[in-house]
């Protein structure tokens, strides 16, 4: 005979909750928040990388009298993401 035991059941909402303590809570949420800001960190790296290498193809290409629609936004974006960047670097 095998009994069922509801709280063990994986994704089920009516099972209850075991109890954490306030050290263990409080813990947990400092390693949650050790751990975003190192991916932030990472997602900077990314996203400078990013940016430098669009930068350098919009420099690397020919100029011509009248920029296609797509470049232009291309710059635009490059543009938007070095104000974020040195936004980012200011508030850190």
């Amino acid at each position: 005979m095998v009994f069922r035991r509801p709280e063990l059941e994986k994704d089920n909402p009516i099972a209850s909750q075991p109890y954490m303590g306030p050290r263990r809570r409080r813990a947990r949420a400092h390693a949650m928040s050790v751990e975003a800001s190192a991916e932030m960190g990472e997602m900077k790296e990314a996203f400078q990388a990013l940016t430098d290498a669009a930068s350098r193809f919009v420099k690397g290409l020919p100029k011509s009298r009248t920029p296609a629609k797509n470049l232009a936004m291309l710059r635009d974006a490059i543009g938007q993401a070095e104000r974020v960047l040195s936004a980012e670097g200011r508030s850190a």
